[in-house]
């Protein structure tokens, strides 16, 4: 499956973009999206980079964690930057602890004077991946909502590669956090309780952060199950022909082909064109060849996609709908 075959798959509603940090990834989702509104499709592309630079690629403020309307398009461009330290929810609220932070640290002291130990780190160290699990969660309750469903293409531009990661394997790391937050309830018993009793004034509540754990760990795994549904979506790496940049890309489609997630195209940015008049295009251009000849063979059974080097940055909307038509 090409790109191209990406505007006429009606049943292809999601495109996740998503590589190393600096290859153009944001450029090229960006292009990607661009290209299906140009197409006539009602599309909305969404960030859950915690650098969002989708607002500053189309020149539109998109940080309200709402869908905005994209001018230029005849109603049929929206975007939205999702915070995904917003939407993930502190583990100490999760484990029912509330208060002042150096109240907090002095409980949790006490506890490993006790040889609990294990409390501080539970506490203090949210799950790797869990906000951007929360947030893409909520972005795809939204997406079934009535007021999103018209929408018959959404762009995605993911989090750099490690985020991307750690996100699909949050479920089996959920596995055993949850053993280990069980253990750590077993041993403290009803102090939790009256600690938190002690903080709010209030009377002890039932102990549900086992249960509140075990909800989480449906939600990330409704997650890597949206990632999964290869009906519906498609992972499109975005690489620059540099050894480090290959790298990375190949890790990345043997993770993302062990969690049974699609992807059939790989777009290489950022190729120097040969240009006898100049010494450093030439140089350039002669130590990509190599790279390019690497990854056709590495990458044989994707789709390939080249994008050259451009003279000026792509940003704003003439310069995207350029690379919209240049991309396909």
């Amino acid at each position: 499956m090409t790109l191209r075959d990406l505007l006429t798959d009606k049943e292809k509603r999601f495109v996740l973009v998503g590589g190393k940090g600096g290859v153009g990834k944001t450029t090229t989702s960006c292009a990607i999206a661009t290209r299906f509104a140009l197409e006539g499709e009602k599309t909305l592309i969404i960030s859950t980079d915690p650098a969002h630079s989708i607002s500053d690629s189309f020149g539109v403020d998109l940080s309200g964690g709402e869908a905005v309307k994209i001018e230029g398009f005849n109603d049929n461009l929206y975007g939205m930057e999702v915070n995904a330290t917003e939407a993930g929810e502190s583990f100490a609220d999760i484990l029912g602890i509330s208060g002042a932070d150096d109240q907090v640290s002095e409980f949790t002291s006490t506890l490993q004077s006790l040889g609990i130990d294990e409390f501080g780190d539970l506490v203090e160290t949210a799950p790797p991946g869990l906000d951007e699990a929360v947030a893409l969660a909520k972005v795809i309750q939204l997406l079934n909502s009535e007021e999103y469903k018209s929408f018959t293409k959404v762009v995605f531009d993911t989090a750099p590669t490690g985020h991307t990661i750690r996100l699909l394997s949050l479920p089996d790391f959920m596995d055993t956090f949850i053993v280990k937050a069980m253990k750590v309830r077993s041993k403290l018993g009803n102090i939790m309780g009256t600690f938190r009793a002690f903080l709010s004034g209030q009377p002890p509540k039932q102990d549900r952060s086992i249960d509140v754990l075990e909800e989480i760990k449906k939600l990330v795994i409704k997650v890597r199950e949206f990632f999964q549904d290869s009906s519906h979506t498609e992972f499109v790496i975005v690489t620059i022909p540099t050894v480090m940049a290959i790298n990375e890309s190949e890790r990345l489609l043997a993770q993302l082909k062990g969690f049974e997630i699609a992807v059939n195209n790989l777009v290489v940015n950022q190729i120097m064109p040969e240009n006898i008049d100049c010494k450093f295009c030439t140089a350039r251009a002669d130590n990509q060849r190599s790279n390019l000849e690497y990854i056709s063979k590495t990458f044989s059974d994707l789709d390939i996609t080249e994008i050259e080097y451009f003279d000026r940055e792509i940003r704003g909307i003439d310069s995207l709908k350029f690379m919209a038509r240049y991309v396909f």
